[in-house]
């Protein structure tokens, strides 16, 4: 169980430091993704 929520940390964390390396804003990522931005935030 500490496995899975350290891999969904790591998850979020790594794809806001690869959209801010993009210099994406939630809103922008979700809509090139085809997710709502609330699911991005809800990632990150």
């Amino acid at each position: 169980m500490e496995t899975d929520k350290l891999l969904l940390k790591t998850f979020g964390i790594t794809v806001q430091t690869l959209r801010k390396g993009l210099g994406l804003s939630q809103e922008e990522l979700a809509y090139r993704a085809g997710f709502h931005r609330t699911y991005i935030g809800m990632i990150e």
